[in-house]
């Protein structure tokens, strides 16, 4: 065979282990995450049958049921592996290519996805390596190759116009992947492949430059598609398919910016669409998998690769602060590592979540605050519903959760998600930041939502110690709110209220205590797994799944401008002080004391607009 399969999905098995997932698959059936299992043998369920089953039609239609099979066939060619995934794909060209005319059809609109956009660039590749498998067989039908090669022409029919090209988001790009691959095996023989290729290389190069930052973020709200993206980029460059020394020394930009994604449980940090997602590895594959020394050690628990010593990372035009630290343990893994994401991103609606300023923590071996997840592409909004109006794509009630605000660790106006659509997009942020010799970080962002409230983020931070959240707000239209700052916890802790305060035992030897800094505020009961009235504690690990978690708010009522400030603290606390506690009007001097087991906390900032941060903090 003249080419090799494109390995876009970047696996690693060998060849023996891909085949024996291959005749699994041939013997099983195939599935995705929860859905049900498919017989590839027999008819395949092209078809929508209903809107919470989008995203398995998706991968029905982007033949994810076969990428395996021609995986596998590749490494060691059988028929027996080979044959159905032949089958399935002249199944789905009679149903939607015009063999004739050599265009897309879709007959009687039995689904969203047969010429999707993304779907289409992933069958791309897989197509044009079936063609070209079967027709150096020698005792190949001319027939089906001829039906082959129409699909095959009609995908090009459909990639060709740039009207159908999602240039601004990931789906772009994987289109644009697909075509290079399907270029590239034909160019030699085909005119119409040598323009598919370099049209499809051009329009690479234009969505690279336009999905990442310069810091080499992607712009879509989701590290976990930052991830899937640079699979198949290094998929692309592994295969061959693009050539160019400018690309090769941008993909270690990116993917050294995701190692500052994963946590140091090795989970990638959910923010957006994002899955709870494990990354860790063993040391020798990820030598072979990662670029840089610091995805090697976040994927290894520091088995492999080192970090810098940088430990405080803004990422300016992408919107998110990250604070890592080591604790002086930097030989105990990464694992005992204290961590710290802000996301203050809003580019386009793309994968965005109505999360402004939130935030996520893990330390002292602990997932402490989390993201709610993404639940799964459920349900249809219909355009000019008031869903559809306030910018859901999707209407499943739990995927509608883990979208909301309340979901996420920030403030809540008047029981209402913030804005996402009808609104302009601030693109980031992140303001100032500061951090200390003795790990002492000091984080501020600030945006505005619904249009006329001011909301600034200030998160003090001592890693290993102690967390002040503090939020200022000023409605510039004087109008009144009912305003929540909420945090949400990992299922694994269970909280106590105490009058306004609360606690949860880390392990037998370490509990958490939150409570408020200043006064005016009420705490609300500890929320887990509520479905009445509304949804309330809960957390998706992956797709459809959603698990009870406890949730909590500290409250105000009936203000146009005012603070909160809310302290975790992993040392018990015996007095706040509050007489002597006070943010003042503008939210910009702030000065905090309490007392715990450890000694007498004083903490005062001022943060005057334009210049540095002033911060004084002792422990007597």
């Amino acid at each position: 065979m003249k080419i090799p399969y494109e390995n876009l999905t970047s696996r690693k098995k060998s060849k023996e282990e891909a085949t024996l997932e291959a005749y699994d698959i041939l013997e099983k059936g195939w599935s995705r995450r929860n859905y049900p299992f498919i017989d590839i043998n027999n008819s395949i369920p092209w078809a929508l049958s209903s809107q919470d089953e989008r995203s398995w039609n998706f991968y029905i239609h982007s033949w994810d049921m076969i990428d395996i099979l021609l995986y596998a066939y590749d490494k060691a060619p059988e028929d027996r592996i080979f044959k159905p995934a032949l089958n399935i794909a002249l199944d789905w060209i009679d149903q939607y290519v015009n063999i004739e005319a050599n265009i897309p059809v879709n007959y009687e609109n039995s689904t969203d996805f047969a010429w999707y956009d993304m779907a289409v660039g992933l069958r791309a590749y897989r197509l044009s390596y079936i063609y070209d498998a079967y027709t150096q067989n020698v005792e190949k039908d001319d027939l089906i190759s001829k039906k082959l090669w129409s699909g095959i022409l009609a995908h090009q029919a459909y990639l060709n116009l740039d009207s159908n090209i999602t240039f601004h988001n990931n789906h772009g790009y994987y289109q644009a992947a697909g075509q290079i691959a399907m270029g590239r095996r034909f160019k030699e023989t085909s005119p119409v492949m040598a323009f598919a290729l370099e049209q499809g290389i051009s329009r690479f190069k234009i969505m690279l430059n336009q999905q990442f930052t310069e810091d080499g973020v992607h712009r879509e709200h989701s590290p976990d598609y930052h991830r899937m993206v640079y699979d198949t980029l290094i998929g692309v460059i592994k295969a061959d398919l693009i050539k160019d020394e400018e690309i090769l020394s941008f993909t270690y930009k990116i993917e050294e910016a995701l190692s500052w994604f994963i946590l140091p449980n090795q989970h990638i940090a959910n923010f957006g669409d994002s899955d709870w997602r494990l990354m860790r590895i063993k040391s020798s594959a990820a030598e072979r998998k990662w670029q840089t020394p610091m995805m090697k050690f976040v994927t290894t628990n520091g088995e492999a690769g080192t970090l810098g010593s940088n430990e405080l990372k803004e990422f300016k035009e992408a919107g998110y602060f990250i604070v890592r630290n080591s604790n002086s343990v930097k030989d105990l893994g990464y694992d005992k590592y204290s961590y710290l994401a802000q996301t203050a991103a809003f580019h386009s609606r793309t994968h965005k979540h109505a999360d402004d300023l939130s935030f996520i923590w893990y330390d002292r071996g602990y997932n402490i605050l989390i993201d709610a997840g993404r639940y799964g592409y459920i349900g249809k909004a219909e355009m000019g519903t008031e869903l559809w109006s306030q910018g859901y794509w999707y209407t499943h009630p739990s995927r509608l959760y883990c979208e909301s605000t309340r979901a996420h660790n920030t403030l809540e106006f008047d029981g209402k998600d913030y804005m996402r659509k009808g609104v302009k997009p601030y693109g980031s942020a992140t303001k100032r930041s500061k951090q200390y010799l003795n790990g002492l970080t000091v984080l501020e962002t600030e945006c505005k939502h619904n249009k006329s409230i001011r909301h600034a983020r200030v998160l003090i931070y001592m890693p290993n110690q102690w967390l002040i959240v503090f939020d200022w707000f000023k409605d510039n239209l004087d109008d009144i709110h009912d305003v929540k700052q909420w945090f949400n916890f990992d299922p694994g802790l269970k909280l106590i209220k105490l009058e306004d305060a609360y606690y949860t035992k880390l392990d037998s030897n370490t509990e958490l205590h939150v409570t408020s800094l200043l006064n005016g505020v009420q705490g609300s009961e500890v929320m887990r797994g509520v479905e009445k009235p509304r949804l309330q504690g809960w957390f998706s690990p992956a797709e459809r799944e959603f698990i009870p978690s406890d949730s909590i708010n500290f409250s105000q009522s009936k203000v146009n401008t005012s603070s909160f400030a809310t302290l975790f603290s992993f040392n018990s606390i015996c007095e706040k002080k509050l007489e002597d506690n006070f943010a003042n009007t503008s939210g910009r001097k702030l000065y905090f004391t309490w007392v715990d087991d450890i000694g007498v906390h004083e903490f005062s900032l001022l943060r005057e607009e334009d210049l540095e941060f002033k911060v004084k903090y002792t422990l007597k």
